[in-house]
Order: C-alpha cells, then sequence, then structure tokens
C-alpha cells in the first residue's frame, strides 16, 4: 500500500555540497567528486569552485576552468579568483591572458576576496599581471597594499615599512609612527619579541 512506504528523501545540492566537503576534508578525495559534481550540476557555485579545484590540481585545466566560470558568472568571488588566475597562468585556456585575468581577480578582490586582494597588492609591488613600475606609484596601488597590510599580508607590510621610511614607495610621504605601527604588525607576524631582540646574547667563556 502507498501510505506504507517511506518517502523517498533526495538531498539537495546543498547537502551534497556539505557531503563533499567533509569527504574532502578528511582525506577521501575520490568520495569527495560525486556529491560535489552533483551539487555543481545543480548550479550550486561552492560546489563548483571546489570541484574546479581538485579538478585544477589534479591538471584537468579546462574541466576546471569551466566550472570556475559558471561560479563566476553567478558572482562567487572564488569563482571569479580561481579563473583569473587560471587566464593570468594561461592553463585551461587557448590564450593566455593577464589584462582579462587581473580583471577577474580584481572582481574578485572588490568583494573582499581575501586571496584575490593579496594577489593584487603583489601585482603592483612586483610589476606582475601587466602592471609596470609607474602603476606602483598610483592610488590604487596604495590602496590595494593597504588593504592586503590588514590581511596581514607580510610582502605588503614589509612594503609599507620602507615607503613610509624613505617615501619612495607608492607614492606616500615619510611618516615616522605609521613605520612604527606596521614595524610591531611585522613582528607580530614574525612572531618577533622586539624586546628580545634587541638583546644581546651573553658571552660563553
Amino acid at each position: 500500500m502507498m501510505g506504507m512506504l517511506s518517502p523517498l528523501v533526495l538531498a539537495g545540492p546543498d547537502d551534497d555540497y556539505r557531503a563533499g566537503l567533509k569527504s574532502f576534508q578528511d582525506g577521501d578525495v575520490v568520495g569527495a567528486m560525486a556529491p560535489l559534481r552533483s551539487a555543481a550540476n545543480a548550479g550550486y557555485s561552492k560546489a563548483q569552485v571546489l570541484l574546479a579545484e581538485i579538478l585544477d590540481r589534479s591538471e584537468f585545466d579546462e574541466d576546471a576552468v569551466v566550472l570556475y566560470r559558471k561560479a563566476a558568472d553567478q558572482g562567487d568571488p572564488d569563482g571569479m579568483f580561481g579563473l583569473g588566475a587560471m587566464i593570468a597562468a594561461g592553463e585551461g585556456v587557448k590564450t593566455k591572458d593577464l589584462v582579462e585575468g587581473r580583471l577577474w581577480i580584481q572582481r574578485a578582490a572588490e568583494k573582499g576576496q581575501k586571496q584575490a586582494i593579496n594577489v593584487m597588492a603583489q601585482a603592483y609591488l612586483k610589476g606582475e599581471l601587466g602592471f609596470s613600475e609607474a602603476d606602483r606609484m598610483t592610488p590604487a596601488a596604495l590602496q590595494w597594499v593597504l588593504l592586503s597590510a590588514e590581511n596581514d599580508y607580510l610582502p605588503s607590510v614589509d612594503a609599507l615599512i620602507v615607503a613610509y621610511s624613505k617615501g619612495e614607495l607608492l607614492a606616500v610621504t615619510p611618516n615616522p609612527s605609521l613605520v612604527e605601527q606596521y614595524q610591531a604588525q611585522a613582528n607580530k607576524i614574525r612572531n618577533i619579541d622586539p624586546v628580545k631582540a634587541k638583546k644581546r646574547p651573553r658571552k660563553v667563556s
């Protein structure tokens, strides 16, 4: 009789994603694939991103790009960053394109994706992603370096120490108080106690 039959409960994309994520975190990548693919096929952007990351690591670059793009088109910042990074590196695409890749990375950064923010800062500081030496002296460069410093991104913190010490970088004027502030931040990131660092080691006779 129909009333005695238990209803068939189907997992939704969110449940599939969570199951896949748990398997992935437990080190069972193979077990993660089926639920992640199910959720990804249902248009779940988080699953698309994680599955793309797995495929990217496994050198299935073209498949990874397709999934990253689907997530990016939904406005997912992790999808935007993944897509931009692959385009900029020329992985899984016909032609390497620094400008298009940078645009996707910047869109992700503008949504607060921390890795994208750090990459934007690094690109300005090192002249990557098509940026020139002159670009380093623009307000945009300072903006991304400051934002990445808030993430405790050490290269940016170190760059700000130099910039505010000498006024030769990032179009800023020397500011001793900011040098002290960023030096303290750098010491904290490196787990350096400035008091102990100044102590001279005892001589052992």
